[in-house]
């Protein structure tokens, strides 16, 4: 534990700059490419949990659990951000050659019964936010558009 302020632990406030993403055009009765105005701003809270290890094919590998939690400009809540799994979101120590800073990139989603991503870089502080729902579901509105954010997240503890 003693090393885990070195492993990103803290609170980050995250400031959208961008957000592109698809938006349904009533004029021309179509889907189409769509820029939004940066908002919802967030808090982003990683706290080191353990490393653990997994063996695959006879190696032996160590990764960094966190939890996650996050919390959107104005919220008192913060909300669980678990692996795809279901368990807590993990960094490997171990990146490969060919993309060491893919690694440093931890992955999670909120457990709320939205359908938002986050992919959050341990080292640069980037964010992408990916908003999934709406569009598939056949609705042809702008009541719920996918989207991708991205920006920059400032360590404040």
């Amino acid at each position: 534990m003693a090393l885990s302020a070195d492993k990103g632990d803290g609170t980050y406030y995250c400031t959208v700059k961008f957000v592109a993403g698809i938006a349904y055009n009533n004029a021309r009765k179509e889907w189409q490419a769509a820029t939004f105005k940066p908002r919802r701003n967030f808090v982003i809270k990683l706290s080191f949990r353990e490393t653990t290890k997994l063996q695959i094919a006879g190696l032996t590998h160590e990764y960094d659990e966190y939890d996650v939690t996050v919390t959107g400009e104005g919220k008192s809540s913060a909300t669980p951000c678990l692996g795809f799994d279901g368990k807590p979101p993990s960094l490997t120590n171990e990146p490969p050659f060919y993309m060491p800073d893919k690694t440093k990139v931890l992955t999670c989603g909120l457990q709320s019964g939205t359908l938002s991503q986050y992919e959050f870089n341990v080292v640069n502080h980037r964010f992408l936010e990916i908003y999934t729902a709406g569009y598939v579901d056949g609705g042809d509105d702008n009541s719920d558009t996918p989207a991708i954010s991205g920006g920059l997240c400032s360590k404040v503890q």
